[in-house]
């Protein structure tokens, strides 16, 4: 027996209540809440079901489709799993159309039927961006300019594609419902469709969703427990430089991050962007060290920059671009405890060259001494990487990925390594490798002649 229920829920946020309030307590958005009927079923009609062990489940290998585009698939995993649905979420503007453009196009030239389904754009739109790429002609890749969720059947069930793409999914609606498109409700019911759709016919879903900074318009905020991964498509729009970060993967890990670069072609991939973050001048300078981040099975080398001012105001300046707030604020309190370095009336500023984004431990001896660098002005050793988490006592403490960090730092000409003491590897063949044990030792040390 089906029952049905009224709710109330905010459009901004999806806040649900069961009667209606003038304020969403939630997002304290005014006037935003709706009336919904939901149905449930009554429990006493469903058939037991016997609870199974794991010996008597059959499972089986997914089947994954590689993309063709290197970068794409590195984030996937290798590729994209049959009848998952993928959630490509950034701001307006950033890229996103242009990425799924291009990986529509990678899957139809190997056969694959994809259809791309445009709520925003119309027929000529998407073959000017087309042309623009360089996409050739295919028979296998379909366009829809529709954002009627019965309309988007239609077309799945005469063309019955290899891969869908909706761009977007805010955009889309259904009109048995009266509910604006991009509401909650629209986004849900229209997105539970295409997800339905997936797992009933194995076929991939990419849905596309724009956001805010502040992740404030519905849309991947309120789906990202129902997809099975979650891409975010980043960068700064004054760089051409973009980031694609995997949040949410059910298929494969979410330590990988794709580089791509936007030109007037659109976007080519930046495979080996090792050193891409660096500047080509001479990075012997005050407040200035390079650190090897990694991340997933990519190590890449970063700036960063410390910039530390005697402060005139009554409250300092903290401004940290790049990095947790909170980490180097607890570095920064080491450093005056451990070194008796007195920053409290200083202004201090950081930040990581090219926009990347630093949430690893591993950071913390590199912002130490760019931090030291800078208030001391004087350079540190050059042709120098540092690595090495501190923790409260000063202690320096060690981190993955020594062996790869080394490996990559090498690479591209940097003749010495601070690593903490205990590593998994205490020399590198070509490099001087510095074990550091606590902070007290970093003054003498990464401040001495080359």
């Amino acid at each position: 027996m089906t029952k049905e229920k009224k709710i109330f829920t905010c459009q901004e946020c999806g806040y649900a209540s069961v009667r209606w309030l003038g304020k969403c307590p939630l997002c304290g958005a005014w006037n935003s809440f709706h009336q919904e009927i939901t149905s449930h079923h009554d429990l006493t009609v469903y058939e037991k079901q016997k609870p199974v062990s794991l010996n008597e489940i059959k499972t089986g290998e997914s089947v994954r489709i590689p993309i063709g585009t290197g970068e794409l698939d590195r984030v996937l995993g290798g590729g994209i799993v049959s009848g998952s649905v993928i959630l490509l979420a950034g701001e307006p503007g950033i890229g996103k159309s242009t990425l799924v453009l291009i990986a529509a196009s990678k899957l139809s030239e190997q056969g694959k039927k994809v259809l791309y389904i445009s709520a925003e754009e119309s027929l000529n739109q998407l073959a000017m961006r087309a042309v623009r790429l360089g996409i050739k002609n295919t028979e296998c890749l379909f366009f829809l300019p529709e954002n009627e969720i019965k309309a988007a059947s239609d077309a799945l069930e005469t063309i019955k594609p290899d891969a869908v793409i909706v761009d977007s999914i805010q955009m889309i609606y259904d009109s048995e419902f009266d509910y604006p498109y991009g509401s909650i409700f629209q986004v849900r019911r229209t997105a539970q469709f295409f997800i339905e759709w997936a797992k009933k016919h194995g076929c991939p879903v990419f849905l596309i969703g724009h956001i805010t900074k502040e992740g404030s318009i519905a849309g991947p905020k309120i789906l990202e427990h129902l997809v099975d991964v979650v891409l975010y498509f980043e960068g700064d729009k004054l760089s051409n430089l973009r980031i694609l970060r995997g949040i949410k993967n059910r298929f494969g890990s979410t330590d990988e991050i794709g580089v791509f670069r936007m030109d007037e072609h659109g976007l080519t991939e930046v495979p080996d962007s090792a050193r891409l973050f660096l500047s080509t001048s001479s990075i012997n300078q005050p407040g200035l060290v390079v650190f090897p981040a990694q991340e997933g099975k990519r190590t890449i080398l970063l700036e960063i920059q410390s910039l530390i001012t005697p402060s005139y105001l009554g409250v300092p300046r903290r401004t940290f671009t790049g990095l947790d707030y909170n980490r180097v604020n607890l570095v920064l309190a080491v450093i005056e405890k451990k070194l008796r370095i007195n920053l409290a009336s200083s202004d201090i500023y950081f930040n990581v060259a090219g926009g990347l984004k630093i949430a690893e431990p591993g950071v913390d001896l590199a912002i130490a001494v760019a931090s030291i660098s800078s208030y001391k002005e004087t350079p540190a050793v050059s042709d120098t990487v540092f690595i090495g988490e501190i923790a409260l006592t000063g202690e320096i403490r060690p981190v993955q990925h020594i062996v790869s960090r080394l490996k990559e730092s090498f690479r591209h000409g940097f003749k010495q390594a601070f690593i903490p003491k205990g590593s998994e590897i205490h020399s590198y063949p070509g490099m001087r490798i510095i074990e550091v044990n606590w902070l007290g030792e970093i003054p003498s040390l990464a401040f001495g002649k080359d």
